[in-house]
């Protein structure tokens, strides 16, 4: 309730002129372990940003898991990339690796694990994956607010994670978005894409 009275009487309706909206990504951030997080409007968007970010365009390739919600094909699409569908390991209903080893192609920009209701892909073997062919790692961790693998958090993992707000979330406001960042470079390329190139 105090963190509401604050945003209401702080006198400014967007993020550049209050206070409140940092505050949270700080404490976001910190709660899972990354250097820096930026709330967005949905998950869908969160999605979207990341991927933007990574260089996902018209002829890209980007692997997500056959179960899954439409966003994680969805954000891909709009940017004009492909989303590759690929099997879940049907013990975890994560994405299945060597599956997902078997869809690289030269196309392929993104292998994006849906961390599915609130437990952690293999990160390793994703990781190594990752390290092998060259293909960048963004995490869906719509459904993993405070979740853990093998002790890490979802913020620690060393590649942008995206988070949900939805109503049906682990952690909800209802509806909104945030993304997790490893590094300051992401973190401000994806801040003035969503700024409408305003920087901070």
């Amino acid at each position: 309730r105090t963190g509401l009275i604050r945003a209401l009487e702080q006198g400014q309706w967007w993020r550049m002129g209050g206070s409140e909206v940092d505050s949270f990504e700080s404490e976001f951030a910190d709660f899972h372990g990354a250097p820096h997080a930026l709330a967005v409007t949905n998950g869908t968007h969160a999605l979207e940003l990341a991927l933007q970010c990574m260089g996902v365009g018209p002829g890209t390739e980007v692997i997500v898991p056959a179960f899954t919600f439409i966003s994680s094909s969805q954000a891909a699409q709009r940017l004009g990339g492909v989303a590759v569908p690929v099997d879940v390991d049907l013990d975890t209903y994560n994405i299945d690796v060597a599956a997902a080893a078997a869809a690289v192609t030269p196309r392929t920009k993104v292998i994006m694990p849906v961390h599915m209701a609130g437990l952690i892909a293999d990160m390793d073997a994703l990781d190594k994956l990752s390290a092998d062919t060259g293909v960048t790692l963004p995490q869906d961790a719509a459904h993993a607010h405070g979740a853990r693998w093998q002790g890490k958090r979802v913020g620690e993992f060393g590649t942008v994670a995206a988070l949900s707000f939805q109503n049906g979330k682990l952690m909800t406001a209802g509806e909104g978005g945030a993304l997790l960042f490893p590094d300051q470079e992401t973190y401000e390329a994806a801040f003035l894409r969503h700024s409408c190139g305003r920087p901070r």
